[in-house]
């Protein structure tokens, strides 16, 4: 025997709540990737900074070898004594020398199982704020027993300069590119959410051979410095 099934006028009501329910808890759900909110446009952009360096730093030095290590130590510190003579004798100041490295360590024959000698390295930093003097001072050194060098560091004394239009310039290549990207996707930008700076290279250093037997002042050249800004920057897309 079939069961039969009643509606009375308590289901009609029920079925017509759900009715009616159930299409605005849809509407109240979270909008698609597509269409929603959230959407951003990430981009990097960067400018470069083309500056005259006004100063340099020039690593200057003396190796000396001995048979026995202390003799190697005494030749090297008493060439040294020479070397930061000469420099000063160049009008660098105190101050704007200071040591890099002290080094010392055993030359082993041709099998690599016996020492037969020592050898010392001393190196200086010399800071060298008149640029037309970078050559007699590093003849001079030169001269006085500078055997070794690990190059020139051209700089700027002031390291923040021309960073913050650099920077605003950065920010404006990142908004032309975020522009066109946002405009491919029929999209418009919105504000900014996050700007992250990056990081600047580094110059490297300008080589040098010491040859004391050289004549002539040593030519400089100094380059022109360019320092590379960039910045990420997060727009959300209207």
């Amino acid at each position: 025997m079939k069961a039969k099934v009643s509606w009375g006028t308590a289901g009609l009501l029920l079925g017509l709540i759900a009715a009616l329910t159930l299409p605005s808890l849809a509407q109240t759900s979270s909008p698609s990737p597509e269409t929603g909110s959230d959407r951003s446009v990430t981009v990097t952009g960067s400018a470069t900074i083309r500056s005259a360096p006004d100063e340099a730093v020039v690593t200057l030095g003396v190796q000396t070898q001995a048979p026995a290590a202390q003799g190697a130590m005494q030749q090297n510190a008493s060439r040294m004594n020479d070397v930061m003579k000469a420099i000063l004798g160049d009008g660098v100041k105190p101050a704007d020398i200071a040591t890099a490295w002290v080094n010392l360590y055993p030359d082993y024959d041709s099998g690599g199982t016996a020492i037969v000698s020592y050898s010392a390295q001393n190196q200086v930093d010399v800071t060298v704020r008149d640029l037309s003097e970078i050559g007699s001072i590093i003849d001079d050194a030169v001269g006085a027993g500078a055997n070794l060098s690990s190059g020139i560091q051209f700089q700027l004394s002031d390291q923040n300069q021309g960073v913050e239009r650099a920077l605003a310039e950065a920010v404006d290549n990142a908004r032309a590119k975020a522009e066109s990207l946002a405009s491919a996707g029929d999209a418009s930008l919105g504000s900014v959410v996050t700007i992250t700076e990056g990081t600047a290279p580094q110059y490297p250093p300008v080589p040098f051979a010491a040859d004391a037997g050289r004549a002539a002042s040593t030519p400089i050249s100094p380059p022109t410095l360019e320092t590379q800004v960039m910045v990420t920057v997060v727009w959300a897309l209207v």
